[in-house]
């Protein structure tokens, strides 16, 4: 699937589910972390050049008021942002409450609940 088609059904997907409440798990690694979140609104973001091979160039921004949960603690989501660096988007899987992104770094399911 083409770039340009996954980050259309992304934006599809999203638009939808504004308003809803999102739990988020992200694989990287041998790590798992796990956000819940509502969602008010997202953008796209890109930021160019960077300094680092860490920091995303192109972005998908959620923001709404969340809680990353660990196993040592639930903590505020920071800034009200959950940020998916895009730019090397391989996978979009699209179901009807169910959002999966492959990154070349990472893996995000994404689940989504009205109320």
């Amino acid at each position: 699937m083409e770039t340009s088609t996954m980050l259309k059904d992304l934006r599809n997907a999203l638009t939808e589910w504004i308003g809803g409440h999102l739990i988020i798990e992200k694989k990287e690694l041998d790590d798992v972390d796990k956000t819940i979140m509502k969602l008010e609104d997202f953008t796209f973001q890109h930021r160019g050049e960077t300094v680092d091979d860490y920091t995303a160039s192109t972005l998908l921004q959620l923001k709404g008021e969340g809680k990353v949960i660990s196993d040592e603690a639930t903590v505020p989501l920071p800034h009200s942002l959950f940020e998916i660096p895009i730019e090397n988007i391989s996978e979009v899987n699209h179901q009807t409450t169910e959002l999966m992104i492959a990154t070349e770094r990472a893996s995000y399911h994404i689940s989504y609940n009205p109320n």
